[in-house]
């Protein structure tokens, strides 16, 4: 799949819940996530991939889940979800609890990756 041919496939599958891509390389030797604005953004027309599925939250929320393990937690609030993260900053341990939004999972997934594409 190609660049435009990879847009048309968002386009034509995307549902309201829809706001992750899931990618992989028509090598199969990796996959990784985005948000799917961002993955149009970045999508040229000679960037070739192997295949895509789109995700909602709660399919984020499990591969984040997966990879955070107990670092992550979900807590249901009056005020709305927020996600509870545990990690290392530059001078120690941190906690975050943040809004429970695309945006956070997708910033928790990559600095957990570090930015890099995970192993299929």
């Amino acid at each position: 799949m190609r660049g435009r041919e990879i847009i048309a496939a968002l386009n034509e599958r995307r549902g309201e819940k829809d706001c992750f891509v899931k990618w992989w390389r028509k090598e199969n030797d990796f996959l990784d996530y985005d948000l799917i604005d961002r993955f149009v953004a970045n999508t040229g027309g000679t960037d070739e991939i192997g295949g895509l599925d789109l995700l909602g939250m709660d399919d984020m929320w499990n591969e984040i889940s997966r990879i955070g393990g107990t670092r992550v937690t979900l807590l249901h609030d009056a005020d709305g979800d927020k996600v509870k993260w545990v990690h290392q900053g530059k001078t120690g341990q941190r906690i975050n609890v943040c809004s429970f939004t695309p945006e956070t999972l997708m910033e928790i997934y990559d600095v957990e990756t570090k930015g890099n594409p995970v192993d299929s």
